[in-house]
């Protein structure tokens, strides 16, 4: 909703919601103010279309509900990595440390799961509801020519990513520090301000003598993903959760897909500037939900970028114009 879509959004078109309802709609997440950078479109889909709970005269409500459950082979070999990091990490605490072969068995193990089920998927089937159902590829339900060279590549990237991580002298600092007993391993974060709250998940974050060291992992490589905004509010919470001054808190991006660390300076005036983001973002979400909630979709706009729509689990829903 950026640049011209926000343009649909002028204040003197707001004919609903009122002062108290803004005051409620106060929670940000970095991961909701991206989507809505991203595309519009997406933005209502996600939270507001395939609700059960908003939007109840949207005519695609079934169809966005189910697509609201694929995922594309970058988001899921992200949560991948992500949620066996958490395993190891707490193993490793606990003294238990898992060889790498082991861990890259697990993985494949549970990616390919996921491929052999979106391979054998029948379209209007109900899902699976195992207590840990595999995922739905979006490459395969929506029939990529590529879907099977796509996932391949996907879960070699997985693999290289999570050697780097076990095996990289680079890192090991993070995970001796991931060691302390004090450390905590994606921690969901709260921090409520006079006009906002906000949440997320820290990966890891850990004391280094008087320091606060706060990590988060990516699988991609440097230059992918060079957002300061997302470690910056984690900074801003550090602060205000352990009342430390913030040229004591460092915040670092670790890149596994080519072992690298991006670390990022922290100052009052970077902090200042996060909480002015954020309340700008929250004003544009709280024009987003006056018609997010009426289900005007029109007033959503569709991003129209190939690589953004080839990646969405509503494309087949959206017009894309």
């Amino acid at each position: 909703m950026s640049g011209k879509q926000m343009a649909l959004f002028e204040e003197s078109e707001i004919q609903s919601g009122t002062e108290s309802h803004k005051d409620i709609f106060s929670e940000w997440s970095y991961s909701r103010r991206e989507m809505l950078e991203q595309c519009a479109r997406k933005y209502y889909y996600q939270y507001y279309g395939s609700s059960l709970k908003k939007s109840n005269n949207d005519p695609q409500k079934e169809n966005l509900h189910f697509s609201k459950n694929l995922q594309n082979r970058h988001l899921r070999t992200g949560s991948i990595l992500h949620f066996v990091i958490r395993t190891y990490l707490n193993k490793l605490r606990r003294g238990e440390q898992w060889s790498l072969d082991r861990l890259l068995s697990w993985v494949r193990n549970i990616y390919r799961e996921d491929i052999e089920y979106s391979r054998r998927y029948k379209r209007g089937t109900p899902l699976s509801d195992k207590k840990y159902p595999p995922t739905l590829l979006l490459e395969f339900y929506y029939g990529f020519p590529d879907a099977e060279s796509l996932s391949t590549k996907a879960e070699r990237r997985l693999i290289e990513a999570l050697t780097n991580f076990v095996k990289s002298q680079n890192l090991e600092q993070f995970r001796e520090g991931a060691g302390d007993t004090s450390a905590m391993i994606e921690k969901p974060i709260y921090l409520k301000e006079v006009h906002f709250t906000l949440r997320g998940t820290i990966d890891l974050a850990y004391w280094k003598g008087d320091r606060i060291v706060i990590v988060d992992w990516k699988i991609g490589s440097a230059g992918s993903s060079d957002d300061s905004l997302q470690m910056l509010a984690y900074a801003w919470w550090a602060k205000q959760e352990f009342k430390h001054p913030t040229n004591y808190i460092t915040p670092c991006r670790v890149h596994l897909a080519d072992n690298t660390v991006s670390t990022f300076n922290v100052s009052e005036k970077d902090l200042r500037r996060v909480e002015a983001r954020i309340l700008q973002d929250l004003e544009r979400m709280w024009e987003a939900d006056n018609y997010g909630r009426r289900a005007l979709v029109e007033a959503f706009t569709p991003c129209t970028q190939p690589k953004i729509c080839e990646l969405c689990q509503f494309q087949e829903v959206c017009p894309k114009e």
